[in-house]
């Protein structure tokens, strides 16, 4: 078969969207839709690109690349992120996603020795995603993350009467001191400080916990694929006659938020302090508040109702000696 591969612009954003309608997330409850701008999320990031397989004049695959600025041993680096690995399934099995990496590394090679991508553990296409081939280096784990989201129709726990709104110049004085040692740590002020809402946890000698609560449905909705489990629904009802917010049906928008950026003054985890502040002020827009955490963070979390996503984060190429993943705010990518 014969493949071309070229940089995508505003032209082919259909073209886009209509790709990703195929592509499997890794998840039966939801399905992620990007219109009207396909290109909007990942310039939330940084300085996104993508490139597109073609195969007589059909977009069959993309590649997303956007340059992030982040914490990595102690100093603010550039690092590039690889995303939206999409390829049309009727081309599973095929030389075509090869074809297109070995194009986009190509096209990098100048700018970075390596760069990492997150994986989701339950995709079907992980291991086409993570074995080296000669068009393609291998991929080498550096950390794991729990995606985990809390119900806001509950009362949760923590000490929410503690959590006030702060301005973005604030929040970001308190996360870069407290996030600069956490390798991965999101390093790029200007798009810290653009839209959402700051939050912190107050003692009396001042703030213990900053974080941003983001919400992406503008440039990337959740839509439930299937109807949400019974038990979840009956458990709802009785909230949303106090005025929680309805669940969604089939097809529609799961109307949720990020509590990212989070960083702590001490190792105590602090965000169930935010999750409780969200569920009783926030429950009325929100069904679901989510945040990235380690495998032994999220074992505190043990509400039934938490949903509780797995993925894999990789470097690919000559990646630093001893990279870890210490920040797992990319919850957000």
């Amino acid at each position: 078969m014969n493949y071309a591969v070229t940089l995508l612009t505003e032209e082919h954003n259909q073209a886009l969207l209509d790709l990703a309608a195929t592509s499997d997330t890794g998840s039966d409850l939801f399905v992620i839709d990007r219109s009207p701008d396909f290109f909007a999320l990942g310039r939330t990031w940084g300085e996104s690109r993508y490139y597109g397989l073609w195969r007589r004049e059909r977009l069959i695959g993309c590649l997303g690349v956007t340059r992030i600025d982040r914490f990595l041993a102690g100093e603010k680096t550039p690092a590039l992120y690889l995303h939206d690995f999409r390829l049309h399934p009727a081309f599973t099995g095929t030389r075509a996603y090869f074809r297109l990496v070995h194009e986009a590394v190509k096209a990098l090679q100048g700018e970075s020795r390596w760069a990492y991508g997150i994986v989701w553990d339950s995709n079907s296409h992980r291991p086409s995603l993570l074995r080296g081939d000669r068009l393609f280096p291998a991929a080498a784990p550096i950390g794991q993350s729990v995606h985990l989201g809390m119900p806001l129709f509950l009362p949760l726990a923590g000490d929410w009467k503690q959590v006030e709104e702060i301005s973005a110049g604030e929040a970001w004085k308190h996360y870069e001191q407290w996030a600069v040692p956490l390798s991965f740590a999101f390093a790029d002020r200007e798009r810290f400080a653009e839209g959402g809402v700051f939050l912190g946890l107050r003692s009396a000698d001042g703030l213990l916990a900053v974080c941003k609560l983001v919400d992406q449905t503008p440039v990337r909705k959740l839509i439930a694929s299937r109807s949400l489990p019974p038990l979840l629904r009956m458990l709802h009802a009785p909230f949303r006659l106090r005025g929680a917010i309805a669940l969604p049906a089939k097809r529609n928008v799961f109307p949720h938020l990020y509590l990212a950026h989070y960083a702590s003054a001490e190792p105590r985890d602090h965000r169930p302090a935010f999750f409780a502040y969200l569920a009783r002020r926030w429950q009325r827009r929100y069904a679901y508040a989510f945040t990235g955490l380690s495998p032994e963070e999220a074992k505190a979390y043990r509400n039934p109702l938490a949903i509780k996503l797995r993925s894999t984060t990789y470097a690919y190429g000559d990646p630093p000696r001893d990279l870890s993943l210490a920040a797992h705010e990319i919850t957000l990518m």
